[in-house]
């Protein structure tokens, strides 16, 4: 029987490793809590893509909506031999509440969306009603809903329902017939136009200006809305289901402007008066749709000042910078002193000291911004200092 070797028993742990591995453990699983800890009020508290509860009331701080474009439409009316004889752009001024505003576009009015200078009725032979109304939103620098075509057949139905409507012309209107005599076709003073005449009406030669058939357009245009308004304006308009006619119904039910004046006879045709023009568009279109989507920087507005009444003169200063309006609302809190442009995108920092120069404000960069808008627009009581 071999020698049998005993084992020597270990040395005894340091009281650095019988003490002090275990309070390391707990101190780490201590410190694993803290930070855990923290981490999460850290998340918890910060607004940074915080899902808040909804803000319905367009009153209060914090409520934002995206814009619900203006509701419009291009009318161009034909004669019996396919020649424009009038245009005429309609916007509602609110959906519910009704209002609007029709402005008389003169057919030989000069455009600049062609190679050679041309006029709406020569853009309407060369490439009819699409035409036109490209031609139409780029002198308005603004798109329409929607297009429509109208003959005298077409006028016959719309017009029916309040047929005649009373126009007064300062002189008779004379033609000459194909045998060379003159023949009277609508009397000075106050005269009775039946559904029948009025593209007749619209086609009619000018007389003197290049302006006056927009005159007789004008007094025409006043004299049947008045009359489409008068009682239930679905009424006073054919029973059919087209948006020339709900648009036209929305239109007569509030406050309505009819509209001829920002254009200047020329010698070529008719010119556009720029800055009354552009008084028109912002009053007709609170928010317009852009003609060329994406070109402008998007804006989101934001009324940081409590005051409703601000609303109106900020967008339209914002509008009159070049800009494209996508959300409006108000500021998280009231009280907001200085004006501000914000933009997230360095690449939009030059956008954004343009549209504070314009508007008068400070610009600021935060890269948490809403994505909304290329921009963020905040009013401030400064904007009110400013007229």
């Amino acid at each position: 029987m071999g020698d049998v070797q005993s084992r020597e028993p270990a040395p005894p742990l340091s009281n650095v490793w019988r003490w002090g591995f275990p309070v390391l453990t707990v101190v780490l699983a201590v410190w694993a809590v803290v930070l855990l800890t923290g981490g999460l009020t850290t998340v918890l508290d910060s607004r940074r893509g915080e899902i808040r509860e909804a803000v319905t009331d367009p009153t209060a701080p914090g409520f934002e909506a995206f814009v619900e474009q203006t509701w419009s439409m291009l009318l161009a009316t034909e004669d019996t031999s396919g020649e424009l004889v009038q245009v005429a752009v309609v916007a509602a001024a609110d959906r519910s509440g009704g209002g609007g505003t029709v402005l008389l576009v003169p057919i030989n009015v000069l455009s600049a969306d062609c190679e050679t200078a041309c006029r709406l009725v020569e853009r309407y032979r060369d490439g009819g009603l699409e035409a036109v109304l490209a031609s139409t939103a780029t002198i308005l620098d603004v798109q329409m809903t929607g297009s429509t075509l109208l003959s005298p057949a077409r006028w016959e139905s719309l017009a029916g329902e309040v047929d005649p409507v009373p126009v007064e012309f300062p002189v008779d209107l004379v033609t000459t017939a194909s045998d060379g005599t003159s023949v009277l076709r609508f009397s000075a003073g106050v005269t009775e136009i039946p559904a029948t005449d009025v593209v007749d009406l619209f086609g009619f030669p000018s007389t003197g200006d290049q302006l006056d058939r927009l005159d007789r357009q004008h007094e025409w245009w006043q004299g049947w809305l008045l009359a489409v308004a008068d009682g239930q304006p679905k009424d006073q308009l054919p029973n059919l289901d087209l948006d020339v006619i709900d648009l036209l119904a929305t239109v007569a039910r509030g406050r309505v402007r009819v509209i001829s004046s920002p254009w200047v006879g020329a010698e070529d045709g008719v010119v556009v008066d720029q800055s009354e023009l552009g008084n028109v568009v912002l009053e007709m279109f609170p928010f317009p749709i852009p003609r060329v989507p994406g070109l402008r920087p998007s804006v989101r507005l934001l009324n940081g000042t409590g005051d409703p009444s601000v609303d109106r003169p900020a967008r339209e200063a914002v509008l009159r910078a070049g800009v494209d309006l996508a959300v409006v609302g108000n500021y998280r809190n009231d009280g907001v002193i200085q004006t501000r442009v914000i933009h997230r995108d360095p690449l939009r920092e030059s956008e954004a000291e343009a549209l504070a120069e314009s508007i008068g404000g400070g610009v600021l960069f935060d890269p948490y911004l809403s994505p909304v808008a290329d921009l963020t627009v905040v009013i401030g009581a400064d904007f009110l200092l400013q007229g």
